[in-house]
């Protein structure tokens, strides 16, 4: 691939520990430094399970992240999976009986994936506090602007 720069210590740690091609250990290395590629890249390498996410923000998969020493930079493009935000949150309103809004934001902000916008970040909170209101384990109290959320066993 003519004027393709490569990180050369990336790729050899990518050949060394996995049963790739050059062309996979270029586009994973493309990938990893948050440059695009094409959608054809993103089934094949999708197909051979070496990358995750969606687009635009996509990233190596754990397997690759681990060969390569970049297990910090996939969980913080991971981020916390849902039941793990549920349970701080759950944890949290039995320590304090209720949160606002913001004050849930804050407590999930830097737990979602980096990869997010705030705008994105902001739904996927919504989400998760829709999804927990109704599974029966929060309810959510609105007066005037303000939205408070507890449990439900305390919100009588």
């Amino acid at each position: 691939m003519p004027g393709t720069i490569i990180d050369e210590n990336y790729s050899l740690m990518l050949l060394a520990n996995q049963d790739l091609s050059l062309t996979d250990a270029v586009l994973l290395d493309q990938v990893q430094k948050g440059h695009r590629i094409s959608a054809e890249a993103v089934v094949m390498l999708r197909k051979r399970k070496l990358i995750e996410g969606r687009l635009p923000h996509i990233y190596v998969a754990k397997d690759i992240a681990q060969a390569t020493d970049q297990k910090v930079e996939y969980s913080k493009h991971k981020g916390l999976e849902f039941k793990k935000c549920k349970a701080l949150l759950l944890e949290a309103l039995e320590d304090h009986h209720t949160l606002s809004r913001e004050e849930i934001d804050m407590l999930w902000w830097n737990l979602l994936p980096d990869t997010l916008s705030d705008k994105q970040k902001k739904a996927k909170v919504g989400n998760m506090l829709t999804k927990m209101r109704e599974e029966g384990d929060i309810v959510n109290t609105t007066v005037g602007n303000s939205s408070i959320w507890s449990l439900l066993k305390t919100a009588n």
